[in-house]
């Protein structure tokens, strides 16, 4: 048996020994117990307090000697269903400092081309009309694969964006579904990172060959900033 999911529910692993010690007996003495469970005196009285707390263990008093016993394991259960109940009533005040943190700027940093997958997967999931420099648009060869898949979800989805690329990377937009705006920038505003704006959401991607990084940002307030540089960009571009 695999005493490791006893201790999931609570028990330390000196409390687990002791009651499978008392399992394999109808009872024991506080001797015995030690002995089987191979737990010194100076322990035995605590773990047995605190399996008696949690209602594991019961005691007689026989020729003035504590004789211990099991409960039944069905206690285990219990004990599982005690502490969602605990949960479930904390649930509302934990959800009010969720959703209070919820409007702080939330900031997760990834590393590598699955990270990248992740925080444009965000913007499928968001399901909001977006804004992206896409500059030379490096994310068709980091994600050569995944880009395609991603462009027809948008699509079925009714997601449009518009989308800034620079002069000479006139081919990348050819990858972009017609549905959406596409401008081109100058080649002097080229940069190996791209900005997605949708929402309060913020993505940044740099294509770096060694070690790419995605960075999400949840904020009202640095979307719109964001948004206003990229209106800059808009209104300076080309069809």
């Amino acid at each position: 048996m695999d005493s490791k999911l006893l201790e999931d529910i609570g028990l330390t692993p000196k409390e687990v020994d002791v009651y499978l010690a008392l399992m394999q007996s109808k009872s024991s003495s506080i001797f015995n117990l030690m002995n089987r469970a191979k737990v010194s005196r100076k322990s035995i009285y605590e773990i047995l307090q605190k399996l008696l707390d949690k209602g594991l263990v019961s005691y007689t008093i026989q020729y003035n000697k504590k004789i211990f016993e099991a409960v039944s394991p069905e206690r285990l259960i219990e004990i599982v269903k005690e502490k969602e109940a605990n949960i479930q009533s904390m649930l509302p005040e934990l959800m009010k400092r969720y959703q209070k943190n919820e409007k702080d700027v939330k900031v997760e940093v990834f590393l590598g081309t699955e990270g990248m997958k992740t925080v444009t997967n965000n913007l499928l999931k968001e399901k909001k009309d977006f804004c992206v420099l896409a500059n030379d648009g490096k994310i068709f060869d980091f994600l050569k694969y995944y880009m395609p898949q991603a462009q027809k979800k948008l699509k079925v989805l009714g997601i449009r964006g518009n989308v800034i690329y620079i002069e000479s990377s006139r081919d990348k937009a050819l990858l972009t579904p017609k549905e959406n705006s596409i401008r081109y920038a100058p080649d002097k505003f080229n940069s190996p990172i791209s900005i997605a704006i949708y929402g309060e959401n913020v993505n940044i991607l740099i294509f770096s060959e060694d070690n790419p990084i995605a960075i999400h940002i949840k904020s009202k307030d640095i979307a719109e900033s964001f948004m206003h540089y990229f209106n800059l960009m808009w209104d300076i571009s080309k069809e």
